[in-house]
């Protein structure tokens, strides 16, 4: 039995002591949770290659029906989609069936905005294991997905055709709102000519030439980048103005411009190459032409910037990097141009304008 005086002093002190347990715990749970967080991408990988969302799409399905329309084992896939259910993706009813939630359904596959594509690509083995190598590129100052891989991205890309038509998805469905962003916030009047030079399939530039009828666009990128890019713009009905031209933006860049596009492609980069494609560029531009740079601007502060997560991402995957507006202008200045306007966009990426001097 312990005295009023002890009483009183221990729990005085145990007191103390739960109270700061209370105090760090919603620290130190949120820690828990970003520390788990790339289990939880996997897991989301997982659900979406399988196409669970799409399978859930027309109602609630049984683990045993998922199992058989996925070809896995029915008790392994339950386990991870239990997970997912805790988290809000997806539900579970009382007849132990799955089910649509709202978060689930930006898996599913050929709806406007959806994440599958970015899921996939994200929790994807080759890019995966290029992570694993974040402390020696960090040591190092090496691209780890060259480590990992022993060649560039976009050389293992060529290489291996099923990655490459992942990583084409993911940019095509992610880039939907960034395009429309774009091509709403920039005034292409009096133009006849767009060149957009690594473009990709061609997203960014068939949204420019939907909103623009009279403008004409020209595709550049690697020659099996190019020729994949033709039936995406058949697609979107620009094809009739829109030419396609494989080759290397190191190398050079079609001449004929009135405005070369970069949308996401400096990123990919260092200075030294990024201050290559850009003197290209310049080469091939008329007096009276136009630079437009689409890229996130790094803020120069500690505020929050999902730029400053995507700047890791590039050091990971391309030893590439983002860029602050004042290094964005030293780069123009390099290559022979004035930065003459940052445009923002409501997708929250910029156009950064530059003029030939």
């Amino acid at each position: 039995m312990h005295t009023p005086d002890e009483t009183g002093t221990k729990g005085a002190a145990m007191g103390q002591d739960q109270r700061a347990e209370t105090t760090d715990e919603t620290p130190r749970v949120a820690m828990q949770q970003m520390i788990y967080g790339s289990l939880f991408s996997q897991m989301l990988y997982v659900a979406a290659q399988l196409g669970i969302a799409d399978l859930l799409a027309e109602g609630p399905k049984s683990i045993e029906v998922l199992a058989t329309a996925t070809g896995t084992q029915a008790p392994s896939l339950f386990r991870v989609l239990r997970v997912l259910v805790s988290v809000g993706i997806f539900t579970q009813d009382a007849q132990q069936r799955f089910a649509l939630t709202p978060r689930a359904a930006w898996l599913r596959t050929n709806v406007p905005g959806s994440l599958r594509s970015m899921a996939v690509y994200c929790g994807a083995p080759w890019i995966w294991q290029a992570w694993g190598q974040l402390l020696e590129g960090v040591r190092t100052g090496q691209t780890a997905f060259d480590l990992v891989h022993g060649v560039p991205l976009f050389t293992y890309l060529e290489q291996h055709p099923e990655a490459a038509a992942v990583f084409n998805q993911y940019m095509v469905e992610m880039g939907d709102h960034r395009h429309a962003a774009l091509a709403a916030a920039y005034d292409f009047a009096g133009m006849h000519l767009v060149v957009d030079v690594g473009g990709g399939h061609g997203a960014a530039l068939s949204a420019i030439l939907q909103a623009n009828p009279t403008l004409r666009g020209l595709l550049f990128d690697l020659p099996p980048v190019a020729a994949g890019a033709k039936e995406h713009l058949v697609a979107a009905g620009v094809a009739d103005r829109c030419d396609t031209v494989g080759g290397d933006f190191f190398a050079g860049v079609p001449a004929g411009g009135d405005a070369y596009l970069l949308q996401a492609v400096l990123h990919d980069w260092n200075d030294a190459q990024a201050l290559q494609i850009l003197r290209n560029c310049r080469q091939v531009m008329a007096d009276h032409g136009t630079l437009l740079v689409v890229e996130t601007v790094l803020p120069a502060g500690n505020e929050p910037s999902l730029a400053k997560l995507v700047d890791v991402i590039m050091f990971t995957l391309t030893g590439g990097q983002q860029r602050t507006e004042t290094e964005f202008r030293a780069l123009y200045t390099q290559a022979g141009f004035q930065l003459s306007n940052v445009v923002p966009t409501p997708s929250g990426g910029c156009i950064l304008e530059g003029v030939p001097v």
